[in-house]
């Protein structure tokens, strides 16, 4: 622990107390201030979350730039944001990176440049999970900022972790480009594999089918002939040599498609697969 972590002034926890109840993010010329403050929660494939509120003059483009995201992870993270216009006051939910939070505060540390980042608790959070899994420091850095004076957690607590800069995050501290989508999927093949044991995996190939006007983006699914509902196949586009998992949640209907329609594809799966037209020609796999 170096010097500047020993025995945080008085004032200075009291400062950290009072930004718990900010409320705002920036102003109309910059996208984080001094006075703002970053309150985590954990998503559902453990990324670190926190909501920007829109403030004037604000736009989407250059709110992802600030963050080090493209507008396509942006709109991944935030579903249905991008057929909706914003206005001030609007929550946009942004990754944050392990890499760009600042855990210890050096002598060259100052309070005008960062902005606090705190932590809060879910159900079922221990001092462990938080410190070593979630944001990799010592236990004590945290009972220590927080004056705790035990290991008891109550949902809905904030902890106060460390700063992040108030000039944003560099992309080069994302160490992948991929957004939740992109993780759920990846949950979708291990599901995938995990199913194939003791079972045979088949294979055909013919014509995707999927509505090109349907603007629903919520999830990976499709209509099978034969693959058992509820399991996971893999649809492959060899042209754009990308595969995706989906679940079967039905039957392809005999009577609105025909024979060549090898799967019935969700917006949202088509998409991934780099689709263009609403037909196109796939192989697929799947166990039985």
């Amino acid at each position: 622990m170096n010097t500047m972590e020993r025995g945080i002034p008085l004032i200075i926890f009291l400062l950290s107390t009072t930004l718990l109840h900010a409320t705002t993010t920036g102003d109309s010329t910059a996208y984080l201030t001094p006075k703002d403050t970053i309150f985590l929660t954990i998503g559902a494939y453990n990324e670190k979350l926190f909501e920007h509120g829109i403030e004037k003059k604000q736009t989407l483009f250059s709110l992802a730039k600030f963050y080090g995201l493209t507008l396509g992870e942006l709109y991944a993270y935030n579903p249905g944001l991008k057929e909706k216009a914003i206005s001030v006051g609007d929550k946009i939910k942004i990754p944050i990176p392990n890499r760009a939070i600042i855990r210890y505060r050096d002598d060259g540390f100052s309070f005008n440049e960062h902005v606090p980042v705190y932590y809060i608790v879910r159900k079922g959070d221990t001092m462990y999970s938080i410190s070593k899994r979630f944001f990799r420091m010592p236990e004590d850095i945290i009972w220590h900022r927080n004056n705790l004076v035990s290991n008891s957690l109550k949902p809905g607590q904030k902890l106060h972790v460390g700063w992040m800069s108030i000039h944003g995050v560099p992309d080069s501290l994302r160490t992948y480009r991929v957004g939740p989508l992109s993780q759920k999927n990846q949950v979708l093949k291990k599901a995938y594999l995990r199913q194939g044991m003791n079972k045979k995996e088949l294979q055909h190939q013919g014509v995707a089918f999927w509505q090109k006007n349907n603007k629903d983006d919520s999830d990976f699914y499709a209509l099978h002939r034969n693959a058992p509902i509820n399991s996971i196949i893999a649809v492959t586009n060899p042209m754009k040599n990308r595969t995706v998992y989906a679940k079967v949640i039905g039957r392809i209907p005999i009577t609105a498609y025909g024979s060549d329609i090898a799967v019935v594809i969700s917006p949202l799966t088509a998409k991934f697969l780099g689709a263009k037209d609403p037909r196109f020609f796939v192989k697929v796999k799947y166990f039985k």
